[in-house]
């Protein structure tokens, strides 16, 4: 009986599977190999090694003759003669779907080059293809494999004529990302290229590629004219001729140990979109396969983080000395005395940054424990640890943060464990150098290092340290190798920084990479899945346009992949208050784009009306879905509209005026097409009610034909939200939250045959919350009855809108029931 149970379970899992993969298809013979579904095909031609990238649906080669190319070095030598092979892997089902792959083997003749392979994965009804590869090492001696161009110098534009091309990186830390016009790009990480076919039409045409699988290896995407001839290094390259090409490559400075008769397959793969023709579209589905990939979940800042050490200079802050334990606790109980907490929880960061120059080269730095800390004054009495720290705070209803520099070890740490140096090398520990450019640095691949941090990670946890900001990364970025493991590459090393930190705090924990490719390091996207936010901005407390377009053109990863974040802000500069227009610009830009906001204004320094102002972002927004940047290819340096689809039938729309000096009459089409126009997305045929966040008003119903457009101040940036009329009341904007009812109301139901608009109310103690109603002409002023829970209710007509006030007469945060009958 238990027999044919199994059996019947296997034959239906047989036809499920078949089902499943029909729409992928993997041809292999002695000529050809193809991979294809419905939407593209790859196609390899077994006699040179090429192959095709086609879009099936338009029936045209969007990558032609493309090669797969290992270790070219500076100069390109006569390339040796290969033999090639293809197999079928079978079926493939993975975190991204259902699919099939082929292995294509490139086996040089007579050579010093490796034999390798290349391994393409189509999914079914997905727009995309995912390049792996791997190495056999044939020789009696071990090889290391730094560069993959799974797809080398492929053509571009066969038989097409270029339009209006653009292009977007896929930028990482501080590096400055700007929709160029332009087709030529070398990005790492990955890249956006979009342009129009006027030989047909103008149609749309749009690549996407990136890494997407991140192990040992960085990615980079290059479109480049002329053939590579020779890479000179440090980003010099030598071309010849006119032709347009496609490489993208999978590399690491280190590269990966194949030893003798090995055959190593990599763990770190390629993403190409050459289908989608949205370029919005393809970037999103982009991102939401890079955090699959990697299992990326980043922890949401849900909170504001003071900084102490930004609050106690002079430049960017206050010059109060709160940047010790003791400060940053009365500090916390400062926060909790001006009712911040009825809103959002809040953090204090305790920065330990005592630098090599005041002892000798002696630091807080490898110690990392609070003997050290309170030796160079970061833990003062009465909280000279950080379990004593940490419980202070807490009970004031506070978390702590604090800061780790990557590899900038004291000298005395250094002199009691030479063997955890790179190269096991101390002998320069001697010279005078910069703090950020250390002549001796931690081997993050030493066993006995490892545990030692493993050790530490664990009891800063369970002492209660919720985050860690992680200084100067640039300095593990060990470009030269030096490792006691030999099996790591520059990249898993610098990848284990991180590692060891999330598995001693766990994944609740909140993890921070400064990086700012200080000494020509790259900005990379390789600590995905581990790293939960990325800064882009030197320090800074001040606010600029750039601060917000890099989050904001990287809105098909924030939240997905990484958060990202401009530095610590004031609501002061140069020791004068910010004008309400800067401030609400700020906190708009960086609460919507980024999520994350650290403070450099001190509790006691706040006003009720900047408190109350940065009471509107939180909770912030929730992992998975970003603002737009729809007018990114509108000709703007900076984006100007950033809008945000919480349902079909309502949007949320950010504006900014980026003019710093002249007022503005910004202007947004309703409807149309998003990429061409820069338009919203409504219905033509719809019209929608708009409803002013910061000046709380009404604003009437725009038609779906038409365009909405406001006048600015310099520097000023404000939220609209956009609701779909309909022939009931419904809710158009709140009081409590930027998001204008999206995180603050909940089950919003219109009952038509009862004529009830009912909704639950997250209201706050103290707080009077005003939700704007909209009504059709034949309802307006006609309230029957009002029910509501824990809270107290008044109802303001008004000519275009009824206004509900509920005020709580319990504790904070109680939700109120509320039943309106029209």
């Amino acid at each position: 009986m238990h027999y044919f149970r199994y059996l019947l379970v296997f034959v239906v899992s047989l036809i499920i599977t078949n089902v499943f993969s029909q729409d992928v298809n993997a041809v292999v013979n002695d000529d050809h190999a193809i991979i294809e579904n419905d939407y593209l095909e790859v196609k390899f031609d077994l006699t040179t090694g090429q192959y095709n990238c086609i879009d099936k649906k338009l029936n045209l080669t969007m990558v032609k003759d493309a090669w797969f190319r290992l270790d070219a070095g500076e100069v390109a030598w006569r390339k040796p003669k290969h033999q090639y092979r293809a197999e079928s892997a079978g079926i493939i089902e993975d975190d991204l779907g259902i699919g099939k792959r082929i292995r294509v083997w490139y086996l040089p003749q007579d050579s010093y080059d490796p034999e390798r392979f290349l391994d393409l994965t189509v999914y079914e009804n997905k727009k995309f293809v995912v390049f792996g590869w791997g190495v056999r090492n044939p020789f009696d001696y071990g090889i290391r494999v730094r560069n993959a161009e799974v797809l080398h110098q492929g053509t571009l534009f066969h038989n097409q004529v270029l339009n209006m091309p653009k292009v977007l990186r896929s930028g990482a830390g501080a590096q400055a990302n700007f929709v160029e016009d332009t087709w030529r790009v070398d990005a790492y990480n990955g890249a956006m290229v979009s342009y129009k076919d006027a030989s047909r039409k103008n149609e749309r045409r749009t690549f996407v590629g990136g890494g997407l699988k991140y192990k040992e290896f960085a990615k980079s995407f290059e479109t480049h004219k002329g053939e590579i001839k020779e890479n000179l290094g440090l980003g010099k390259k030598n071309y010849s001729g006119n032709e347009p090409f496609l490489t993208l490559s999978i590399w690491d400075p280190q590269g990966k140990e194949v030893l003798p008769g090995m055959t190593w397959e990599s763990q770190d793969t390629y993403y190409l979109d050459f289908v989608t023709q949205n370029p919005f579209e393809s970037l999103e589905t982009y991102g939401a396969n890079l955090a699959l990939a990697n299992k990326a979940a980043p922890n949401a800042y849900n909170f504001p983080t003071l900084c102490g050490w930004m609050v106690s200079t002079k430049n960017l802050g206050e010059g109060k000395n709160i940047n010790h334990s003791t400060a940053l606790v009365e500090q916390m109980r400062k926060a909790h005395a001006s009712g911040i907490l009825k809103y959002t929880p809040v953090t204090v960061r305790l920065e330990p940054d005592y630098y090599c120059y005041g002892d000798q080269g002696n630091t807080q730095q490898g110690w990392w424990n609070d003997t050290y800390w309170s030796k160079y004054h970061s833990l003062s009495k009465p909280y000279a640890t950080f379990k004593k720290f940490s419980k202070a705070v807490k009970e004031f209803g506070g978390g702590v943060f604090t800061y780790f520099q990557v590899s900038l070890p004291s000298n005395d740490f250094a002199k009691e464990h030479p063997d955890w140096m790179i190269n096991n090398d101390i002998s320069l520990l001697h010279v005078d150098h910069p703090h950020h450019r250390p002549l001796v640095r931690y081997d993050y691949t030493n066993l006995e290092f490892q545990n030692y941090l493993l050790k530490m990670w664990k009891s800063l946890g369970n002492d209660g340290v919720v985050g860690i900001k992680f200084d100067y990364p640039e300095t593990g970025w060990e470009r030269d190798g030096g490792f006691d493991d030999k099996s790591y590459t520059t990249t898993s090393a610098y990848r284990k920084i991180y590692e060891l930190c999330r598995e001693g705090m766990g994944s609740d924990a909140f993890i921070h990479e400064r990086n700012l490719g200080e000494t020509n390091t790259p900005l990379l996207d390789c600590t995905v899945g581990i790293v939960d936010l990325q800064r882009v901005w030197w320090d800074a407390s001040h606010f600029e346009s750039e601060m917000a377009s890099r989050i904001g053109l990287r809105w098909f990863k924030q939240g997905k992949a990484f958060r990202y974040y401009p530095d610590g802000k004031s609501f002061y500069f140069k020791g004068k208050e910010l004008s309400g227009i800067e401030r609400r610009a700020f906190l708009s830009l960086v609460g919507l784009l980024s999520g994350r906001l650290e403070l450099g204004t001190s509790f006691g320094s706040m006003t009720p009306e900047m408190q109350h102002d940065l009471s509107r972002i939180y909770p912030v927004l929730p992992n998975g879905q970003s603002f737009r940047p729809i007018d990114m290819f509108m000709g703007k340096r900076h984006p100007e509209v950033y809008a945000y689809d919480v349902d079909k039938d309502w949007k949320q729309v950010l504006l900014v005026n980026n003019d710093v000096e002249n007022p503005k009459r910004i202007r947004v089409p309703l409807s149309g097409n998003q990429v061409e126009t820069g338009a919203l997305g409504l219905m033509e045929s719809s019209a929608y009610h708009v409803f002013d966040f910061w000046n709380q008003t009404y604003l009437g119903i725009y038609k779906g034909d038409t365009s909405f457009s406001v006048n600015f101040q310099p520097k000023e940036a404000n939220v609209f939200s956009f609701h779909k009329v309909k022939n009931y009341p419904q809710i158009i904007g709140t009081s409590r939250h930027i998001m204008c009812g999206m995180m603050e109301l909940d089950e919003v139901t219109w009952n038509n045959d009862n004529r009830t608009l009912s909704f639950e109310a997250k209201l706050v103690k103290g707080e009077t919350m005003r939700i704007f109603i909209a009504v059709p002409e034949n309802v307006k002023d006609v309230v029957k009855k009002v029910e509501v829970s824990n809270a107290k209710s008044n109802i303001i007509f008004t000519d275009s809108v009824i206004i509900l006030e509920l005020t709580p007469v319990k504790s904070y945060l109680d939700k109120s029931s509320v039943v309106l009958n029209f």
